[in-house]
């Protein structure tokens, strides 16, 4: 059980009753079997590990992520005391405001075209994962 459609299958589940029972479309689960993202979604990572019932660490190993967790995704105790001053700390999460709402912004306008354009399905999944990344360096920051 070395990759997710082996992990799959050894669970009795075909690719519609994964994706039924995680909430992540099927066309997702395809593509993390066959070509998975460089930087997987931390969503779809938590919902697929938990439906197949395994560590997301070992699901991210399976879709060939190359040990790149998504943010927080088992890293706790890793982290490394950086020191900032308060300046660089406000400038830090201006930027990381900024760059939220634009890409907020992008999902939204990508969402409405979405139906017409079914490829932007995994784009939109890509800012999300950028939007939650974000999200927790400034909740860190903060």
């Amino acid at each position: 059980m070395n990759d997710l459609r082996s992990i799959r299958k050894a669970k009795g589940l075909t690719m519609e009753q994964l994706a039924n029972l995680s909430g992540v479309s099927s066309k997702t689960i395809s593509l993390y079997e066959h070509t998975p993202p460089r930087r997987p979604s931390r969503k779809v990572v938590d919902k697929l590990s938990q439906t197949l019932e395994i560590s997301p660490d070992k699901l991210l190993g399976a879709i060939g992520a190359g040990g790149k967790a998504p943010a927080g995704a088992g890293q706790e105790g890793l982290e490394e005391a950086i020191e900032l001053s308060d300046a660089h700390v406000v400038r830090i999460l201006g930027l990381v405001e900024k760059e939220v709402s634009e890409l907020q912004h992008l999902m939204i306008e990508s969402a409405s075209l979405a139906g017409e354009h079914p490829a932007l399905e995994r784009s939109i999944e890509y800012l999300a994962g950028e939007i939650d990344l974000l999200t927790e360096i400034r909740q860190r920051f903060a």
